[in-house]
């Protein structure tokens, strides 16, 4: 399988990929391959066969969770410069 990497994409289409692959519950990984795919008219599988098997497993967050988790990691996302002294 092949990987492809996009170089300096904007914005705006950086953030519109990220909201419409958070509407559909979705990473935005997946959200490109559908998106490609359907430009394309390839018809792929949306989700793999066996994931319905795994959820008891695994369990599903919400979009609430989601955000809840990201709020409450946010302030790993910055470096404190007194840390690599």
């Amino acid at each position: 399988m092949s990987s492809i990497t996009i170089h300096k994409m904007d914005d705006q289409l950086a953030n519109e990929l990220k909201r419409k692959a958070q509407s559909e519950s979705i990473s935005v990984n997946a959200m490109v391959k559908q998106l490609l795919s359907e430009a394309l008219g390839i018809k792929i599988p949306k989700e793999p066969p066996h994931k319905g098997e795994f959820e008891s497993f695994l369990g599903l967050w919400s979009a609430a969770d989601a955000k809840e988790f990201e709020e409450n990691i946010s302030d790993m996302n910055t470096v404190n410069p007194e840390d690599w002294r």
